[in-house]
């Protein structure tokens, strides 16, 4: 079980104010353990054979700065232990990112020249601190290759933004120079670890200002840190507050099955606070309890629907469906609601998700029509999929002729038909 990072003060200082603790914060706990011992790792360096073994290694750092990164936003300031929190490929994911904006820079140099190649390389360079949040806060390559979302980051934070990404930009110059110097005067096998350990510091250091910037204009960007839900929760006059320090105290005296248990008895017998929630959440991914989770997220979300908490339903939406693609809710209704609520917070995939087989799991449902409608709205203006959403509504035409919806299923059909003729290449006439 990771220990509990200590949470920030109720008023948050600004990144700039705290230079001196960002550039320590590796140096704290676990992140130097994980610094050590990956930069030993590249020793291997040195075998003839090495293969997808320095691959590996990357991405297990990457992995741990993106823990850092979550941690920092949830408005913690010290590293965090290794844990199962993060998805285990997402140091990999993170190398995709990296492999795809690489190539697809280099693919503008060579086929329109430096002046497009240099914009798009500045622009990606601007760009990445926002990709990586992106790719931290939702766990998706696509989503993190998202141009809209980098712009959306860098809207909502502002001339800070760009702050970050220069103070980023001198660490890693930085690191450069020492790593430069560690090679011309350090034996081989030593220079290799060093020059491990000071990539690793240089990484940890700029994931951790990454997060905390999220953290720091979470109000901005839609986002709750944990941190705050703890303190508002210890503050309201909720009995549940007694009951989450009690939690606590279990879980530093490593009683984590009783943690546990109680957690899961106090969400019984009152239906907890948000917190209590989240920290339930916790001691079932550090249990590697995956059942537990999707079980909890089946209950959880019930709740969460039937109170039109939208953003907080889809985000643990998502965390189920990343365990198990086929998660969803148990009855149609609250399928359906989930799927709209989804669709309005931006979240097509995981909507599509939820209704693709909505007519096999739930025959002759009153929400059919919606839900399957749903379905075809997605496929066509967010996938491009026209052909699959046409079939499906020609389906709902000959299975549910008289569903009340049928005028706007008409409409959508007739609408996906004209596009796909106006898109249609005519066949050439015999020559």
């Amino acid at each position: 079980m990771p220990a509990k990072p200590a949470p920030v003060s109720a008023t948050i200082v600004p990144f700039w104010d705290r230079l001196p603790a960002v550039m320590l914060y590796p140096a704290h706990g676990a992140a130097m353990a994980t610094i050590v011992l990956l930069a030993l790792g590249r020793l291997v360096t040195l075998l003839p054979v090495v293969g997808l073994v320095v691959f590996a290694l990357f991405a297990a750092m990457y992995r741990y700065c993106f823990e850092c990164l979550r941690s920092s936003a949830e408005g913690y300031l010290q590293p965090p232990d290794i844990s199962a929190s993060s998805g285990g490929s997402i140091g990999w994911k993170y190398i995709g990112l990296l492999a795809i904006l690489l190539l697809v820079t280099i693919a503008v140099f060579a086929k329109m020249g430096w002046g497009p190649g240099i914009i798009l390389l500045v622009f990606v360079g601007i760009s990445l601190p926002g990709a990586t949040m992106t790719l931290a806060m939702e766990e998706s390559l696509t989503e993190a290759l998202n141009p809209l979302k980098w712009v959306a980051i860098m809207v909502g934070v502002g001339w800070p933004y760009l702050a970050v990404v220069g103070l980023c930009l001198v660490i890693f110059l930085s690191e450069g120079y020492a790593t430069v110097a560690a090679g011309h005067l350090l034996p081989k096998p030593v220079a290799i670890v060093a020059i491990g350990i000071i990539s690793n510091y240089a990484l940890v250091m700029t994931f951790h200002v990454m997060g905390y910037l999220i953290y720091q204009y979470h109000e901005r960007l839609g986002f709750v840190p944990e941190s705050i839900q703890m303190a508002e929760s210890t503050t309201a006059s909720n009995p549940a507050a007694a009951s989450l320090d009690e939690v606590g105290v279990l879980v530093r005296e490593g009683k984590l099955e009783e943690a546990t248990e109680r957690a899961r008895a106090l969400l019984r017998e009152n239906g907890g606070v948000p917190a209590m929630h989240a920290q339930y959440r916790k001691l079932l991914r550090a249990a590697n309890n995956t059942e537990g989770l999707l079980a909890h997220g089946r209950e959880h979300l019930v709740k969460l629907i039937d109170g039109n908490e939208e953003r907080a339903a889809v985000d643990l939406l998502r965390e189920c469906q990343a365990l198990d693609p086929a998660f969803a809710p148990t009855t149609a209704v609250q399928v359906t609601k989930l799927a709209y609520m989804a669709s309005r917070q931006g979240q097509p995939q995981a909507a599509l998700l939820l209704v693709r087989n909505f007519e096999e799991r739930f025959p002759n449902s009153q929400y059919m029509a919606q839900s399957c409608l749903l379905a075809a709205e997605i496929l066509h203006e967010h996938m491009s999929r026209d052909e699959e959403a046409l079939a499906l509504l020609k389906h709902l035409k000959q299975t549910i002729p008289n569903d009340p919806l049928m005028p706007e299923i008409d409409a959508r059909l007739a609408a996906i038909e004209k596009m796909i003729a106006a898109t249609r290449k005519p066949l050439r006439a015999p020559t």
